[in-house]
C-alpha cells in the first residue's frame, strides 16, 4: 500500500493521476508556502500595525504591477517549447534567460517612473528599492521551473517553493522582532529570495549556468516576445485589476485603509494556490494533447468538475467563518473587515475555473483573442474602484475584485467554446453545492476552535461525497497498480 502510494506521488500513469499528482505537489507546495507566509503576515500586521503594513503593500502591490515586465508571458511558452523537445535545452534556456534579463532593465525604468508619478509614502519609496531585487530572484525562479512543470515532475517546483517561503519566514520573523520596521521585512523577502534561488540552481545541477551568448541568436528575442505578448499584456492587465485598487485606495485614503484591506486580500490570495496548482498540471496535459480537440475536452471537464469540488465548500466555508479567520489571524483591529471578506471571497470559484480556461487558450495559441476583455474589465475596475471607494472605502473594492472575476470567467469561457467542445456536469454541482450548504449549517451551529470547525467541515464534506459515489472523488482516490 505504501509503496502503491509513493508510485502514486512520484510517478505518471495516466491524465488523470499525472493531473491530481501534479496538483498535489503544487497544492501542497502552495499550502506549504502559504501557511509561511501568513505567519509572517500575521506577525507583520500585529507588530506593525495597519499603517507600517500599508507603506509595506504599497510598495509591494506597485512592484507586483511591474513584475510582469520581465518574464512578459514566456513561462508558458518555454514550458511548450520544452514540452515538444524539438530544441536543443540550452539553446532554449539562453535565449529565453537573456530575453528575461533585457526586459528586466527596461522594467527598472518604468518603475524609476512610477515610483516617482504614483507613489506618494516615503516610507514606501525606500521599500520599493529593496524590493525590486527580490523580486528580481523570484520571476528567475519562475522561469527555471518551467524546466520541472515541462518534464511533469512538479514534486522539484514544490521542494523548491516551500524551501524559499520558509526562508522568507524566518528571516523575517527575525527582523521584526528586531527591528519592528517594514524595511527589514523587505530584506528578509530579498535574502529568502535570493537562497531560494541558488536551491533551485542545486536542483537543477547548476546546468541552467553556461555560456548564454555562445547559443543565444538576437533574433530569438523577435520570437520569443512575438509569441508571449499578448500572454504578458494580459498577466499586466491582470495585475492591474489586482492590485490596483490598493494604488487608489492609497491615493484617495489612508494607508490605515490600505492596511486593513490588504489583510482581506492576503485571505483570498492564500486560498489562491488551488486554482493555481490545478491549472499548471492541467497545463502540460493540453499542450502534448493540441492536435486531439477531442481529448482536451475530456482533460477540460475533468479540471472543470474538480475546480468546483474544491472550490465551492471554500467559498461558502470563507463566507460563513470570516469574522472568526479575521479574529483568529490578525485580531480585533481588522474585525471591521468582515464584510469585506465575505464579499472577495466570492471570487474564489470564479478564479479556478478562469485560471483553467486562459491556460488552455495559451496552449491553443489564441491568448490574444481575450486581450480586449481584458482591457475592458480593468477599465470597468478602475472606474468601479474611483466611483465607490470614496463612499464605500475598501468594501467596494473586495465586491468590485469579485465582480472582475466573475467577467474574466464569463468571457473566457465563450471564447474557449469556440474550439473546444467541454460542458459541465450539472448533477456533480448540485452534489457540490449540496456537500458545502450541509458542510456550513454543520460548522455554523458548532462551537469549537476554528481549526477544528475546518477540520470537521472538510471531512463531513468529502465524506458525503463519498457516500453519493461522486466520479471525480472515486477517480482521484484511485491508486495505480
Amino acid at each position: 500500500m505504501f509503496k502503491k502510494i509513493l508510485n502514486y506521488l512520484f510517478k505518471n500513469f495516466s491524465h488523470e493521476q499525472t493531473i491530481v499528482k501534479n496538483s498535489f505537489w503544487i497544492a501542497l507546495s502552495r499550502i506549504l508556502s502559504s501557511f509561511f507566509r501568513a505567519i509572517l503576515v500575521i506577525l507583520s500586521f500585529r507588530i506593525l500595525g495597519p499603517e507600517y503594513q500599508g507603506s509595506f503593500y504599497l510598495a509591494m502591490n506597485f512592484l507586483l504591477i511591474f513584475s510582469v515586465i520581465p518574464e512578459f508571458g514566456m513561462v508558458p511558452i518555454f514550458i511548450k517549447e520544452l514540452t515538444k523537445g524539438d530544441k536543443e535545452e540550452k539553446y532554449l534556456v539562453a535565449n529565453f534567460l537573456v530575453t528575461f534579463f533585457l526586459l528586466f532593465l527596461f522594467s527598472l525604468f518604468l518603475i524609476f517612473l512610477g515610483e516617482k508619478l504614483i507613489v506618494k509614502d516615503l516610507l514606501a519609496k525606500k521599500i520599493i528599492w529593496i524590493l525590486v531585487i527580490f523580486v528580481f530572484f523570484d520571476i528567475f525562479r519562475e522561469l527555471l521551473y518551467a524546466i520541472f512543470r515541462a518534464q511533469e515532475k512538479m514534486e522539484y517546483q514544490a521542494f523548491s517553493f516551500s524551501l524559499t517561503n520558509f526562508l522568507i519566514l524566518i528571516f523575517g520573523v527575525f527582523f521584526l522582532l528586531k527591528f519592528k520596521q517594514p524595511y527589514f521585512l523587505a530584506l528578509a523577502y530579498l535574502l529568502g529570495g535570493f537562497l531560494g534561488f541558488f536551491f533551485t540552481l542545486f536542483l537543477l545541477n547548476f546546468r541552467v549556468i553556461f555560456n548564454y551568448f555562445k547559443f543565444f541568436e538576437f533574433k530569438n528575442i523577435i520570437k520569443i516576445l512575438n509569441q508571449s505578448w499578448a500572454i504578458g499584456i494580459a498577466n499586466f492587465i491582470f495585475l492591474l485589476i489586482t492590485y490596483v485598487d490598493s494604488l487608489i485606495l492609497g491615493y484617495l485614503s489612508t494607508t490605515k485603509d490600505v492596511g486593513i484591506y490588504n489583510s482581506v486580500v492576503k485571505i483570498n490570495e492564500f486560498l489562491y494556490f488551488l486554482p493555481l496548482s490545478l491549472a499548471m498540471a492541467l497545463f502540460p496535459k493540453i499542450t502534448k494533447n493540441l492536435e486531439k480537440k477531442e481529448e482536451i475536452g475530456n482533460i477540460l471537464n475533468f479540471g472543470f468538475s474538480l475546480a468546483l469540488l474544491l472550490s465551492l465548500p471554500l467559498v461558502f466555508g470563507v463566507f460563513t467563518l470570516s469574522f472568526d479567520f479575521l479574529n483568529f489571524l490578525y485580531g480585533k483591529d481588522y474585525l471591521e473587515a468582515d464584510l469585506a471578506l465575505k464579499l472577495i471571497s466570492l471570487s474564489i470559484p470564479f478564479n479556478f475555473l478562469f485560471l483553467i480556461l486562459v491556460d488552455t487558450l495559451i496552449a491553443l495559441d489564441k491568448r490574444r483573442e481575450l486581450l480586449k476583455f481584458d482591457f475592458l474589465i480593468l477599465i470597468i475596475n478602475i472606474f468601479l474602484n474611483i466611483i465607490f471607494i470614496p463612499y464605500f472605502s475598501y468594501f467596494a473594492s473586495s465586491l468590485i475584485t469579485s465582480f472582475s472575476s466573475l467577467l474574466s470567467f464569463l468571457f473566457s469561457f465563450f471564447l474557449v467554446k469556440k474550439y473546444i467542445n467541454f460542458s459541465f456536469n450539472l448533477k456533480e454541482i448540485k452534489n457540490y453545492l449540496l456537500a458545502s450548504f450541509l458542510m456550513t449549517l454543520l460548522i455554523s451551529f458548532l462551537s469549537f476552535h476554528l481549526i477544528l470547525k475546518i477540520l470537521i467541515g472538510i471531512i463531513f464534506y468529502f465524506f458525503y461525497l463519498w457516500l453519493l459515489e461522486d466520479k471525480i472523488l472515486i477517480k482521484i482516490l484511485k491508486l495505480p497498480d
